[in-house]
């Protein structure tokens, strides 16, 4: 088996295929550029790919994506950091559930690393949005 399908076989090289992926995304949907749209569809194309060998799970995926929702709420909106606890949470929670089969302590650093990366991610984005054209 190739070395880069083996890596997208294991739970945690999935989990980082989906956070490349979504981190691309949502750099792609702010910036406009080429580059970027072409990062996130191959990105996106990897998960998925990843996600044929190794099925994720769906409660994980609608945690993470509304954890994701969750953050862009907080910097929109003034939510006194309400919206950005529950994104956290929920972002976390999700990581934890996408991270099923492997041991506890790759769960937790990889869902606190998943988690960290994605309020980054989302924090960078939002700049994106108040820099001048």
């Amino acid at each position: 088996m190739p070395l880069a399908v083996a890596l997208l076989c294991h739970p945690i090289g999935m989990f980082v295929s989906l956070l490349a992926a979504i981190v691309a995304g949502l750099y792609a949907a702010h910036s406009h550029r080429f580059v970027a749209v072409f990062a996130a569809v191959s990105a996106t194309l990897l998960t998925l790919l990843a996600f044929l060998q190794l099925a994720p799970s769906a409660s994980g995926l609608a945690w993470l994506g509304a954890g994701v929702v969750l953050l862009h709420a907080e910097f929109l909106w003034p939510t006194a950091g309400i919206a950005g606890l529950l994104g956290i949470a929920g972002s976390g929670w999700g990581s934890w559930l996408l991270l099923a089969g492997v041991e506890p302590w790759e769960r937790a650093v990889g869902a606190a690393l998943g988690t960290l990366v994605l309020l980054a991610a989302v924090a960078r984005t939002m700049r994106l949005r108040t820099l001048p054209a």
